[in-house]
């Protein structure tokens, strides 16, 4: 549930019966911003005295604050000056608004004040720190989940321009929410249709800005779809390849595919039943896609391409009398054949389809596609890092930056073309898995390569930051991350600034 959301130049609390928080911040250097007074100045003083802080850098503290009918609540968050520091006041939000939720604590009032300039991270950080997933729960236990149920922003400055900021990290953090939400539905409850529903639900509060076309089985028979479907083939849920298209004002085009494999049980290729209990997860590409989307029909922002499409190959990878077979061959959209020897290695099929229709029917400049795609990933750079792969330098940098400011930490892998040979199958043109255990990450993005022509493209394996089994500090909860909304976001709201720093440094 999204909290209300208000914001004012002042707040005197009305409701005696709300238990709130109140949060204000400490700015390294600058000392406590907000209208905070002297009196709880002082007293904040001496704690940090007291826990014998270091000098200039303040940690967030909390005090109570006995009032008529039991407590408040009060944080002073402190913020450090680093080189992330959108992410650095986003986290840290996160972290208090986290706190508070705890604390039982309905209504948060955050003084943005000497903060503007972060006020869409503040923003964001608010609605990540109290998601809270409870679709599943029953009443008896859902009525007794603290929710945060109002959040006051106070803010002397321009009150249109601190709403408009206020706003748009509001709506960023719903759209990670809402692929939050995707990822934890059970596979009880999602299909490839649902994931159609929810494209249409983005598009109906568009206004017309996002629209959504969806290939059945039919017609992505017709255009030779044989990768795609080959997966799909052994569930008796239908396929849906979906496509969102949303209209900027550039002459270029970006697309963003995600992974959209509804449930992976590996197919004939079995998963052992420990692997398989996540495996809901495996749409948390396609989700992500669906949490830009959610952004863009809402915010509408003036994005500098000319098209944004985003692309979902929807469907289970199941085990039946009619699924895939280890050493079967399937023909993609462009004509290249693939020897199936691993029907776990299903991923990078259903991208393939993606990735070629992107260009060949999207006319695609700019292409990403995210996927839970490899454990080797995982192996490679643990839980928190996106492994990214890339065949341009330079659409790299603006994809890592934008990366770098949503705090979605990633590192660049080799793209490396000697591992290419492996991909090469005896019968087929190519074999959808490397010759050994080593490198896996590697070959499925070389693999992916095969079926780029000449767009510029990034290949992102988010095994590892797309599902947390524990609960971390900072944006993400257990569960579903929301991984790559906001760097996506970042990168659509930012690319005609970024292309602008490149044209002048060449």
């Amino acid at each position: 549930m999204t909290p209300e959301i208000h914001i004012t130049s002042s707040f005197s609390k009305k409701n005696k019966t709300q238990k709130t928080a109140f949060i204000y911040f400490y700015l390294e250097g600058k000392g406590i911003h907000g209208s905070i007074s002297k009196q709880l100045t002082l007293l904040i003083e001496k704690k940090w005295k007291e826990d014998s802080g270091k000098k200039g850098v303040r940690e967030t503290k909390h005090i109570d604050l006995e009032t008529e009918t039991g407590f408040d609540h009060v944080f002073v968050a402190g913020l450090e000056q680093k080189k992330n520091q959108e992410s650095h006041v986003r986290n840290t939000v996160a972290d208090v608004a986290r706190t508070a939720k705890s604390l039982q604590c309905t209504h948060l009032v955050v003084d943005v004040q000497g903060l503007e300039e972060y006020a869409d991270e503040v923003a964001e950080g608010i609605i990540l720190g109290t998601y809270e997933f409870i679709e599943f729960k029953s009443k008896e236990i859902a009525n007794k989940i603290s929710l945060v149920k109002d959040v006051t922003f106070v803010s002397t400055k321009n009150k249109s321009q601190i709403e408009k900021d206020i706003m748009k990290g509001i709506v960023a953090g719903e759209g990670v929410c809402l692929t939050r939400d995707l990822v934890n539905t059970p596979a009880s409850h999602m299909h490839p249709e649902t994931l159609v529903n929810a494209a249409h639900a983005i598009s109906n509060k568009s206004e017309g800005r996002v629209t959504v076309e969806v290939l059945d089985e039919k017609e992505c028979t017709k255009l030779g779809m044989g990768s795609f479907l080959g997966v799909a083939q052994g569930s008796v849920r239908k396929p849906a390849f979906i496509v969102l298209k949303y209209k900027g004002i550039g002459t270029k085009t970006f697309t963003f595919v995600g992974k959209s494999i509804t449930f992976d049980s590996g197919g004939l290729s079995l998963k052992p039943a420990d692997a398989m209990m996540d495996m809901k997860m495996d749409m948390s590409g396609g989700a992500s896609v669906l949490g830009v989307f959610e952004y863009l029909a809402r915010v509408k922002p003036k994005v500098g391409f000319a098209h944004v499409y985003g692309i979902l190959p929807a469907c289970e990878n199941m085990p039946s009398g009619n699924a895939i077979k280890p050493g079967d061959v399937v023909t993609a959209m462009n004509g290249k054949t693939i020897e199936v020897l691993n029907t776990d290695a299903e991923g990078r099929l259903t991208l393939a389809d993606a990735l070629v229709y992107a260009e060949q029917k999207l006319n695609s400049d700019y292409i990403v596609d995210m996927a839970t795609l490899t454990g080797a990933c995982m192996v490679a750079l643990g839980t928190d890092l996106a492994g990214l792969f890339s065949n341009d330098s330079d659409f790299t940098s603006i994809i890592k930056k934008a990366a770098f400011d949503a705090g979605d930490e990633l590192w660049e892998l080799p793209l490396y073309a000697g591992y290419a040979k492996q991909m090469k199958s005896s019968i087929a043109d190519l074999k959808n898995i490397g010759g050994g255990r080593y490198g896996g990450a590697i070959t499925a993005a070389v693999f992916l390569q095969e079926f780029i022509n000449k767009a510029k493209w990034i290949h992102i394996d988010i095994a590892g930051p797309a599902h947390k089994d524990g609960s971390p500090k900072g944006v993400s909860p257990k569960g579903g991350t929301g991984w790559g909304v906001l760097s996506i976001i970042r990168f659509l709201e930012g690319y005609s600034h970024y292309e602008d720093i490149k044209a002048s440094s060449n």
